[in-house]
């Protein structure tokens, strides 16, 4: 569950606003992207981020998330000076949860608004995009995004082999999940796990009966087969690098697929 907005967050960050990015916001994307690039570096396409690149190769690139069916980005403005990126994603294995990814401005690290952004994207997915739990993948070594998601109530459900991009890449992703407030009363509620009732009929109330009934609990209980292939430790494999960056955003290396193409965030 999502930690409540500190005093010093209300306080200080009163200002700030979370939108939709648009085309409009190009030239000021583009300018915190370059004055970021060597961050960004770190966990993302290294080999895109090796230098600031033109505006034209930003905005394509812009272009082609905001027009996707599978990502929403947003940004948090203070008025309209661009300090962090979120990224909502499909999963592939559940339509109840989303995964986020976020980036801050270079100048505004370590000014614990990386937190405030990830309090916001989390709790705008579960109130506005309906969603009932929330994704992180971050790569093991990314210390300081894994005690972020932490802070902010972010539980760490495994740690896996996979190929992970950056400078700094480790080959090996940590997930991270959040659940809306619903799913852990219920397992308070009823002794269960709060992960195994992520996609549990008994999360409506009409079928919360099913919560007793065994079958259905080890149907939905975690992990699922889509995922026991994690499980198993492995050498990670080396990837070519791609070309879209923000597919591979600082808090997730994972590609993500299309699952539903008729909705969107």
């Amino acid at each position: 569950m999502v930690e409540f907005a500190t005093q010093y967050e209300v306080d200080n960050f009163k200002e700030f606003e979370l939108r939709p990015i648009t085309p409009l916001d190009a030239l000021e994307f583009a300018k915190a992207q370059n004055e970021s690039f060597l961050q960004l570096s770190n966990y993302f396409n290294q080999y895109y981020f090796s230098k600031p690149r033109p505006f034209i190769d930003i905005f394509n690139n812009l272009m082609e998330t905001i027009r996707s069916p599978e990502i929403d980005i947003y940004g948090l403005y203070k008025g309209r000076r661009l300090l962090g990126v979120g990224l909502y994603h499909f999963i592939s294995y559940s339509d109840n949860g989303c995964q986020v990814t976020i980036w801050m401005r270079a100048s505004e690290e370590g000014k614990k608004i990386g937190a405030y952004l990830l309090k916001k994207l989390t709790l705008y997915a579960f109130y506005e995009k309906k969603f009932r739990f929330v994704e992180l993948l971050i790569d093991e070594s990314n210390m300081a995004s894994r005690n972020i998601a932490s802070k902010v109530g972010y539980e760490h459900v495994e740690t896996y082999a996979d190929g992970t991009a950056g400078r700094l890449g480790s080959g090996k992703f940590c997930r991270y999940l959040c659940f809306i407030g619903e799913i852990n009363a219920l397992a308070r509620l009823y002794d269960k796990r709060a992960i195994d009732l992520i996609d549990h009929p008994a999360y409506e109330i009409q079928f919360r009966d099913l919560i007793h009934n065994e079958s259905v609990n080890e149907a939905f209980k975690w992990p699922y087969p889509v995922l026991e292939h994690k499980k198993k430790e492995e050498e990670p494999k080396r990837k070519r690098p791609r070309s879209k960056p923000y597919r591979q955003p600082i808090m997730s290396n994972s590609h993500i697929p299309r699952y539903r193409d008729s909705i969107k965030f």
